[in-house]
């Protein structure tokens, strides 16, 4: 497993709280209360419909219903857990880090009316004070990227599934174990600058799961539908990295928000260049000692769990 820099909680509280502006400027944030990445096809017109359209994925995925009781693991300012509320009609928890993201997320499902069904919560995700199978669903919508180690996040939602209990994760991804020199630093101009530590092969996520307890780990990989988000992205930095940088110098905007744009900029580089893709992964936690497998879907290729590990490195 790749080497992870130091990323520490205060790093990724003072990213959110700082640039929550940002997003609120070019992300739509008021309206969609979306900070991911949008999934665009043929049903989506603008970003707005994209951004609705990855929640709508990853709840079709998770096959979540009014019954359910879901975690919703880096939950933001609350946009995916007050969707899931709105939509399905289930009992939502969003966890964040932040107590901004927090108080922000209490008054967002409060306006929308569903404050009885989402409630949030200041924990860690990976260390959480739940008892074990407390939830049904466990949902990670580009969170999981800021984890210090997936296993620790993979184990924690293990322990918190009930039996039969969903996991469903979208999230960028590295797309080899190690880079070149030149690519590593054109990746932590892009992540650093977003307080990601680093990310994670596909393989290595699978391989993670499944050491959890996890069965029918699957993968598709999404990375044509986000493409659009990304341009959108550098389009924005291109124009905005000028006046980020003299608003900074003026005192109006500290360096993480600078870094904010200059990340955007190279997370399309990145993508561009082939180094990052981004996916879909669900997991299911067994009712029994059953074996599943693992699917990977790629450019219309799918791998077993076998043929995944003998390609990559052990942790």
């Amino acid at each position: 497993m790749r080497t992870r820099p130091t990323t520490t909680r205060d790093d990724i509280v003072a990213y959110f709280d700082g640039c929550e502006v940002d997003y609120r400027w070019i992300w739509d944030l008021d309206a969609s209360l979306a900070m991911h990445m949008g999934h665009w096809d043929e049903s989506t017109h603008t970003l707005r419909d994209a951004l609705r359209r990855q929640n709508e994925l990853l709840a079709t995925t998770a096959r979540i219903t009014a019954a359910d009781r879901v975690l919703d693991a880096g939950c933001g300012v609350g946009g995916s857990s007050v969707f899931l509320a709105e939509t399905t009609g289930c009992r939502v928890v969003g966890l964040t880090l932040s107590r901004k993201q927090a108080r922000s997320a209490a008054a967002n499902a409060a306006r929308r009316r569903v404050a009885e069904r989402a409630r949030f919560a200041v924990m860690d995700y990976t260390r959480t004070a739940f008892p074990a199978g407390s939830f049904d669903v466990v949902w990670a919508l580009e969170s999981v990227c800021y984890a210090p180690a997936f296993a620790d996040f993979a184990r924690e939602a293990a322990r918190l599934l009930v039996p039969g209990g969903r996991l469903v994760l979208a999230d960028g991804f590295a797309t080899k174990e190690y880079y070149e020199p030149s690519e590593a630093r054109l990746m932590a101009r892009c992540f650093a600058n977003w307080a990601v530590p680093a990310l994670e092969t596909p393989a290595v996520v699978a391989r993670e799961l499944a050491a959890a307890g996890f069965r029918d780990v699957a993968y598709t990989d999404t990375t044509a539908a986000v493409a659009r988000s990304t341009r959108r992205l550098f389009r924005h930095a291109l124009y905005g990295l000028p006046f980020g940088k003299v608003a900074e110098l003026l005192g109006l905007r500290d360096r993480t928000q600078t870094g904010n744009i200059v990340g955007a900029y190279y997370a399309h580089r990145a993508r561009m260049r082939g180094l990052v893709g981004y996916g879909l992964f669900s997991a299911v936690m067994p009712d029994s000692m059953s074996e599943g497998g693992v699917q990977i879907h790629a450019g219309g290729t799918l791998s077993t769990c076998a043929s995944m590990a003998s390609t990559s490195p052990s942790s």
